[in-house]
């Protein structure tokens, strides 16, 4: 990231976090746009009968019928991987541009699938969909470094030296009804986390003690194409979805270099 900027000091010494940054409508229609052709395609794949059906109603309302589907099995991370192509046409959109700008180059992270392998040369734009009252449709309060540190091997996902931001980015949302939460300036402080085993050779890192002053919880106010750019070590997570649509983001980490190099 660029040394001395008042933007990397928000990001880094200050709350950890900005959403100064927004998509204009023709940036958010391209994500949407692409994010739907894979929506409709997954569904498709399993349940060809119903696509007609999904795509009439459109996916914002994804949870009317979400019990025809089998949700666990067709929103694998896999189909929430947006294909190279679309993410080439995004990597084109003005405000990448503006936040190379601002922050100096970056590259979008490589893909982590589920079970913690990256696949190195292909860039990963992925999208969660969350539905009204659906509690596990959300995940809980942690920071993207904990991540970072056991996936990917045993040097983790990053070389060292390097940084990351991550990119939340609402493309259905209800304002003060679900979102994002993030805890301000959290990557200011260690915090204590345990690993909980989830099977098939993989644990879990989750926080380990309670959001305490002066530390407090924050949900973003951000409507759709106004995304939350944060800082990797900064505690996020999901809200509980109290809207009447189903919510849909999408999340891209920039990767930045050292300095001079």
């Amino acid at each position: 990231m660029r040394l001395g900027s008042a933007l990397t000091e928000r990001l880094t010494q200050g709350p950890g976090f900005t959403t100064e940054f927004t998509l204009t409508d023709d940036e958010l229609c391209i994500v949407r746009e692409a994010i739907e052709v894979q929506w409709l395609s997954a569904i498709a794949e399993v349940h060809p009968e119903l696509r007609e059906t999904f795509a009439a109603l459109g996916i914002a309302h994804y949870h009317e019928l979400a019990h025809q589907v089998d949700h666990r099995r067709v929103w694998l991370k896999r189909n929430r991987m947006l294909p190279q192509p679309a993410v080439e046409r995004i990597k084109r959109l003005p405000f990448l541009a503006a936040l190379r700008e601002e922050l100096g180059s970056f590259r979008i992270s490589d893909v982590v699938h589920e079970d913690g392998t990256m696949e190195r040369g292909r860039e990963e734009i992925y999208w969660r969909l969350v539905r009204p009252g659906i509690e596990t449709d959300v995940g809980a309060l942690h920071t993207d470094q904990w991540f970072h540190d056991m996936l990917g091997g045993p040097e983790g996902m990053f070389a060292a030296g390097q940084r990351t931001l991550k990119i939340w980015l609402p493309v259905v949302s209800e304002p003060g009804r679900n979102g994002l939460v993030i805890v301000p300036a959290s990557q200011h402080k260690l915090w204590r986390v345990r690993y909980v085993d989830i099977g098939v050779g993989l644990s879990k890192p989750q926080l380990d003690e309670p959001v305490a002053d002066p530390y407090r919880q924050e949900l973003m106010l951000t409507p759709p194409g106004n995304f939350v750019l944060f800082n990797e070590r900064l505690l996020h997570g999901g809200a509980l979805n109290q809207g009447s649509l189903t919510r849909v983001s999408a999340e891209i980490t920039l990767v930045f270099d050292p300095e001079g190099c």
